[in-house]
């Protein structure tokens, strides 16, 4: 199974402020509903809750430690990243969608990371941890201007595990 992380990070690495995004770029949604069409979600259940969540239609797991936790028909939740994995065996391709904890464990197991890179410094509470280029190459990367719509530079990057660095 491949597992992806997709994030939009500020460049210094913010990623929400009070559970929310802190920036509207409507390009980066329509760049997320492409590259994650059809694909199962794993979040942690903050990001679950948060006002601007982000689901699948093919299912979404929810980590929290809330054994009585209510998820929406058709969503499950799990205790850990690992059992959310377990969970969803079988499928070709998983994103991990945050928060910031989740972030920080999923990066270990990770093949891809799919980053919207706003062109701004953004204050914040969480963050999605560092990316080392030792372990990570770019694959791809499209830059942008801001426009009416967007208002902030951006680039969609993609990053691969380097071969030397794959996981276990």
């Amino acid at each position: 199974m491949i597992v992806s992380l997709i994030a939009a990070i500020s460049e210094n690495r913010v990623i929400g402020v009070q559970n929310r995004l802190p920036w509207h770029l409507p390009a980066d949604l329509q760049n997320f509903k492409k590259i994650t069409k059809g694909k199962k979600f794993i979040m942690g259940r903050k990001s679950y809750e948060a006002a601007d969540k982000l689901c699948s239609d093919a299912g979404n797991v929810v980590i929290t430690r809330q054994h009585d936790y209510k998820v929406a028909g058709g969503d499950v939740t799990a205790i850990s990243l690992q059992q959310a994995i377990e969970k969803l065996r079988g499928e070709h391709e998983v994103f991990v969608l945050g928060g910031a904890e989740i972030f920080k464990q999923a990066i270990e197991r990770a093949d891809n990371l799919y980053i919207t890179l706003v062109h701004a410094k953004f204050i914040g509470d969480a963050f999605f941890p560092e990316i080392d280029t030792d372990i990570w190459s770019v694959i791809n990367e499209a830059d942008f201007k801001a426009d009416d719509f967007n208002p902030y530079d951006y680039s969609f990057i993609k990053y691969g595990r380097k071969l030397a660095a794959r996981r276990g």
